[in-house]
């Protein structure tokens, strides 16, 4: 389940020749983020936005005799916009420098590396927190789709509330450094990244020429180096509420604490229950500190309990309750708090 979708890599590993775009910024951003392996992306169906319609309820069906007939009926859908952001960085190598090293090859990947891991890690941090209300040239990341807290008291599975919840002490002695953790089930009907038409993957690399530039500390001289352009173009859209959802205003300075605390363990079972999986490759985001309050959390209920790793499906360093997690430095900040 969730294997035949169209990632990343697959998409690297799909076009050849001329219709490629470049392998090598594509494989170091694997390397540096392993979410690109997870999200599923298609080309944008309207230009650099894609139109998507959204189901917000669903048909009625009824028993019936024969000869009685039954009535029509229809779901209901709303269709939404989403835009790509279209990121770049400029890549340049004093043309002295590049000129004499011994192996320009290292030199110009070692560059490149440097501004792919600044491209990956403002990529990752927008597919999480990304606003257009604050950056309009950015798109919009997960937290404006479940942005508003249901959780515990919710019925309505049609709303994204539904799959927020709250997980906050009730000492309630600090909102300073509040956390999230994320569960996504990516799938071309649910939750997946799209790239402009046209694009051939979103990202690409500008010709490697020799210009002249200034010199930021004298304007009136200049030197000659090597400028490259690297671009990537990316949106996000959420289908489906139902197959994603979130963990929020977990208290980083209190989730170690034995008092005053939420069921923590609780709280992640009712998320992926609640969460739907069929035909989606689902994955838990969350940053290196939550991940090591989780295994801390699961390790409290094993010994208070008597409940094995292996009742709860947990494997500590590669999934919890069998779906895979992955450790996204972008969540390594202090959220705003999510309220009702």
């Amino acid at each position: 389940i969730g294997n035949t979708v169209l990632t990343y890599r697959d998409l690297l590993a799909g076009l050849k020749g001329d219709k490629t775009f470049d392998s090598d910024i594509v494989e170091i951003m694997l390397e540096q983020n392993p979410m690109l392996d997870d999200m599923v992306i298609s080309e944008a169906n309207d230009g650099t936005s894609n139109k998507t319609t959204i189901r917000t309820g669903l048909p009625d069906a009824a028993w019936v005799a024969f000869y009685e007939g039954v009535q029509a009926s229809k779901g209901q859908k709303k269709q939404i916009r989403n835009t790509a952001g279209r990121l770049m960085s400029k890549v340049e190598i004093d043309a002295s420098l590049f000129d004499t090293a011994p192996d320009k090859s290292a030199l110009l990947r070692d560059e490149i590396s440097a501004h792919s891991e600044t491209m990956m890690n403002e990529m990752a941090n927008c597919l999480i927190y990304g606003k257009i209300v604050s950056e309009p040239k950015s798109f919009n990341g997960l937290v404006n789709f479940y942005s508003q807290l249901g959780g515990s008291s919710s019925t309505d599975d049609t709303v994204a509330s539904h799959y927020v919840f709250d997980a906050k002490s009730t000492t309630q002695a600090s909102t300073a450094a509040l956390r999230s953790i994320f569960l996504v089930g990516w799938a071309q009907k649910s939750i997946r990244c799209f790239y402009p038409r046209g694009t051939k993957g979103g990202m690409k690399k500008g010709e490697f020429k020799k210009v002249d530039v200034t010199n930021a500390s004298d304007t009136t001289k200049t030197y000659e180096a090597y400028r490259q352009y690297l671009e990537w173009s990316l949106g996000l859209g959420v289908r489906d509420y139902r197959y994603g959802g979130r963990i929020a205003n977990i208290q980083a300075d209190e989730m170690f604490d034995t008092s005053g605390v939420p069921e923590y363990v609780e709280i992640l079972r009712r998320l992926v229950t609640r969460t739907r999986s069929d035909g989606v490759k689902q994955v838990f985001y969350m940053d290196k500190l939550t991940w090591e309050a989780v295994g801390v959390w699961l390790a409290r209920k094993t010994m208070t309990n008597a409940i094995g790793f292996k009742d709860l499906q947990e494997r500590p360093t590669e999934t919890l309750f069998g779906i895979p997690v992955r450790i996204a430095d972008a969540l390594n900040t202090n959220e705003t708090a999510v309220t009702a």
